[in-house]
C-alpha cells in the first residue's frame, strides 16, 4: 500500500502546484488572459511533444495485444459513462441550459491533463503511451458528441475541429511512426521531451487559474446544488467503479490501472469552456470541475489502492 501514499503525496504536489496557479491568478500574476495562453501551449506544443515521445517505440505482438485491451476498455468506459449520463439528465429537474452540460461533465473527465499526470507519475513513458491509445475515442467524442450535448441546437458537427484536433494529429502521427521502421533522431527525441515534461506543472497551473476565475458566492451555491454533487459521485466514483470487474481477468497492471485512473479523473475544464462559447451554464460547469478537481486528489489515490488490493 505504499505506492498509494507516495501517489497521495504526488498528488497533492499537484494540487500545490494548482494552488500556485490560483495564486498567481488572484494576485493578477497571471492575468485572465493567460489561462487561453496556457491552454493553448499545453494543447499545442508540450502535450503533441509528450505524446510523440512516448509512442516512439518498436510494436511488439505483446504490446498490440495491449493496444487492443486499452482501446476495448476505452468503448467499455465511455459507453457506460454516456449511458449513467443520459440517465442522470432524464432523471434531473435543472434548466435546459444546465441540462446538456450536465451530462457532458459525468461523461467527460480531464483526461488529457490530469490524466497524463497520474499515468506519468505511476508508470513513466509507457503509462503516457497507453493514455495515448485510451484516448482515442475520448479525443474524437469530446470535439463532438461533447459540443453536441452542450448546445443541441449545435446540430452540425464541426469537422475541423475533429481533424484539426492537435492531440488526434499527435496520436495519428505518433501510430504511424510506431509501423514504420522508423525512429525519432536522438536530438528529436531530447526535444520532444523537454517540451513534453512541461505538460504535468502548466496543466495544473492553468487548473488553479482556472478555479480563481470563479466567485465565492460561486462556490457557496455548491452547497445548495444537489445536482453537482450527484455529477462529482457519477464522474468520479460511479463511473470508474463500473470498471472494477476488469480487474480479476488475466490484464497487466499498466493496463487495468490506466484505464481505471483515467477514468476516475474529474471532469474536463473543456466542457466550461464549450459551454461558455454555445450557450449552456458557463458557471455550473466550472463548479462541477472545481469540486471534482479538488476531491480527486482523495479518490484517485483509493482506486489505485483498490487496483493493488483486488488485482
Amino acid at each position: 500500500m505504499g505506492g498509494v501514499f507516495v501517489l497521495f503525496y504526488e498528488m497533492l504536489a499537484l494540487l500545490a502546484i494548482a494552488s500556485i496557479g490560483f495564486i498567481a491568478r488572484k494576485y493578477t500574476i497571471l492575468p485572465k488572459e493567460s489561462n487561453q495562453v496556457i491552454t493553448n501551449v499545453i494543447l499545442y506544443i508540450t502535450l503533441p511533444a509528450l505524446i510523440l515521445y512516448a509512442m516512439d517505440i518498436v510494436v511488439t505482438s505483446d504490446i498490440l495485444v495491449e493496444f487492443i485491451l486499452l482501446f476495448g476498455l476505452s468503448i467499455y468506459a465511455l459507453g457506460t459513462a454516456t449511458i449513467v449520463g443520459y440517465v442522470m439528465r432524464k432523471k434531473s429537474s435543472i434548466g435546459s441550459e444546465q441540462k446538456g452540460v450536465y451530462e457532458a461533465l459525468i461523461i467527460f473527465g480531464n483526461q488529457g491533463f490530469i490524466g497524463y499526470a497520474v499515468t506519468y507519475h505511476l508508470f513513466g513513458e509507457t503509462g503516457i503511451l497507453y493514455t495515448a491509445i485510451f484516448m482515442l475515442l475520448y479525443l474524437f467524442l469530446i470535439w463532438t458528441y461533447a459540443i453536441y450535448l452542450v448546445a443541441r441546437s449545435y446540430q452540425r458537427l464541426n469537422m475541423k475541429l475533429l481533424l484539426v484536433n492537435p492531440g488526434v494529429l499527435a496520436t495519428t502521427v505518433g501510430l504511424v511512426f510506431m509501423m514504420l521502421p522508423v525512429s525519432w533522431p536522438p536530438s528529436v527525441s531530447t526535444l520532444l521531451l523537454t517540451l513534453g515534461e512541461m505538460t504535468m506543472p502548466l496543466s495544473m497551473l492553468l487548473i488553479g487559474s482556472l478555479l480563481a476565475g470563479i466567485s465565492l458566492s460561486a462556490y457557496k451555491s455548491i452547497l445548495f446544488s444537489k445536482y453537482i454533487w450527484l455529477a462529482v459521485l457519477a464522474k468520479l466514483i460511479i463511473i470508474p467503479m463500473l470498471l472494477l470487474p476488469f480487474l480479476y481477468l488475466p490484464i497487466s497492471l499498466t493496463v487495468i490501472g490506466v484505464a481505471i485512473l483515467v477514468t476516475a479523473t474529474p471532469s474536463a475544464p473543456t466542457i466550461s469552456m464549450f459551454a461558455e462559447k454555445y450557450g449552456g451554464d458557463a458557471k455550473f460547469a466550472a463548479l462541477v470541475v472545481a469540486l471534482s478537481t479538488m476531491f480527486c486528489v482523495v479518490t484517485i489515490p483509493l482506486f489505485y489502492g483498490m487496483i493493488l488490493w483486488l488485482i
